[in-house]
Protein backbone atom coordinates (compact mmCIF):
# COMPACT_ATOMS: atom_id res chain seq x y z
CA UNK A 1 0.00 0.00 0.00
CA UNK A 2 2.87 2.21 0.55
CA UNK A 3 3.73 2.27 -3.02
CA UNK A 4 0.58 3.67 -3.68
CA UNK A 5 0.58 6.54 -0.96
CA UNK A 6 3.94 8.17 -1.98
CA UNK A 7 4.81 8.60 1.55
CA UNK A 8 6.17 7.36 4.65
CA UNK A 9 3.35 5.88 6.97
CA UNK A 10 5.66 7.45 10.30
CA UNK A 11 3.63 9.92 12.66
CA UNK A 12 6.20 12.60 13.97
CA UNK A 13 5.31 12.25 17.97
CA UNK A 14 4.97 16.10 18.08
CA UNK A 15 4.38 18.34 15.60
CA UNK A 16 6.58 21.19 17.42
CA UNK A 17 9.62 19.47 18.01
CA UNK A 18 9.49 19.38 13.91
CA UNK A 19 8.94 22.92 13.50
CA UNK A 20 11.64 23.69 15.81
CA UNK A 21 14.09 21.10 14.40
CA UNK A 22 13.20 23.07 10.96
CA UNK A 23 13.74 26.81 12.40
CA UNK A 24 17.33 25.44 13.54
CA UNK A 25 18.40 23.74 10.46
CA UNK A 26 17.67 27.56 9.32
CA UNK A 27 19.35 29.68 11.81
CA UNK A 28 22.22 27.39 11.68
CA UNK A 29 23.36 26.74 8.07
CA UNK A 30 21.06 26.43 5.66
CA UNK A 31 20.16 30.38 5.02
CA UNK A 32 23.35 31.92 6.58
CA UNK A 33 25.58 30.72 3.33
CA UNK A 34 22.87 32.99 1.38
CA UNK A 35 23.47 35.70 3.36
CA UNK A 36 26.91 35.85 2.87
CA UNK A 37 26.80 38.44 -0.12
CA UNK A 38 24.09 40.68 1.29
CA UNK A 39 24.60 43.84 2.97
CA UNK A 40 23.49 44.20 6.42
CA UNK A 41 20.28 46.10 5.13
CA UNK A 42 19.39 43.05 3.10
CA UNK A 43 19.81 40.84 5.75
CA UNK A 44 17.51 42.39 8.39
CA UNK A 45 14.77 42.59 4.83
CA UNK A 46 14.88 39.22 4.14
CA UNK A 47 14.56 38.10 7.71
CA UNK A 48 12.01 40.28 8.42
CA UNK A 49 10.29 39.04 5.43
CA UNK A 50 10.57 35.25 6.51
CA UNK A 51 8.96 36.53 9.61
CA UNK A 52 5.89 38.28 7.60
CA UNK A 53 5.58 34.97 5.59
CA UNK A 54 5.39 32.64 8.77
CA UNK A 55 2.92 35.11 10.13
CA UNK A 56 1.10 34.94 7.17
CA UNK A 57 1.31 31.00 6.41
CA UNK A 58 0.01 30.71 10.29
CA UNK A 59 -3.10 32.89 10.37
CA UNK A 60 -4.28 30.76 6.98
CA UNK A 61 -3.60 27.67 8.44
CA UNK A 62 -5.61 28.27 11.54
CA UNK A 63 -8.82 29.09 9.73
CA UNK A 64 -10.80 25.89 8.63
CA UNK A 65 -12.52 25.84 4.84
CA UNK A 66 -15.80 26.31 6.47
CA UNK A 67 -14.01 29.81 7.66
CA UNK A 68 -12.85 30.67 4.39
CA UNK A 69 -16.31 30.24 2.37
CA UNK A 70 -17.93 32.24 5.11
CA UNK A 71 -15.11 34.87 4.20
CA UNK A 72 -15.38 34.47 0.81
CA UNK A 73 -19.06 34.46 0.75
CA UNK A 74 -19.06 37.98 2.83
CA UNK A 75 -16.48 39.33 0.23
CA UNK A 76 -18.89 38.29 -2.62
CA UNK A 77 -21.97 40.13 -0.86
CA UNK A 78 -19.91 43.09 -0.25
CA UNK A 79 -18.96 44.16 -4.03
CA UNK A 80 -20.90 45.90 -6.22
CA UNK A 81 -22.95 44.26 -9.18
CA UNK A 82 -21.02 45.07 -12.01
CA UNK A 83 -23.69 44.63 -14.47
CA UNK A 84 -26.29 46.76 -13.17
CA UNK A 85 -27.09 49.77 -14.86
CA UNK A 86 -27.09 52.73 -12.35
CA UNK A 87 -30.74 55.03 -13.32
CA UNK A 88 -29.52 58.37 -13.05
CA UNK A 89 -32.37 60.50 -14.19
CA UNK A 90 -36.22 59.80 -15.17
CA UNK A 91 -35.23 59.75 -19.20
CA UNK A 92 -32.88 59.68 -21.65
CA UNK A 93 -29.94 62.57 -22.53
CA UNK A 94 -31.30 65.47 -24.30
CA UNK A 95 -28.58 65.17 -26.30
CA UNK A 96 -30.04 62.07 -28.37
CA UNK A 97 -32.71 64.05 -29.08
CA UNK A 98 -35.32 61.99 -27.10
CA UNK A 99 -37.03 63.42 -23.45
CA UNK A 100 -39.01 61.23 -20.89
CA UNK A 101 -42.18 63.57 -22.43
CA UNK A 102 -41.24 62.30 -26.42
CA UNK A 103 -41.18 58.83 -24.90
CA UNK A 104 -44.37 58.13 -22.61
Amino acid sequence: MDKYCGGSSEVPADPNDELTEADKMGEEGNLQGDYDHLTPAERRYMEQKQKIDMHKLAKVANKSHRDRIQDFNQYLANLSEHYDIPKVGPGFSPRLGATAETVS
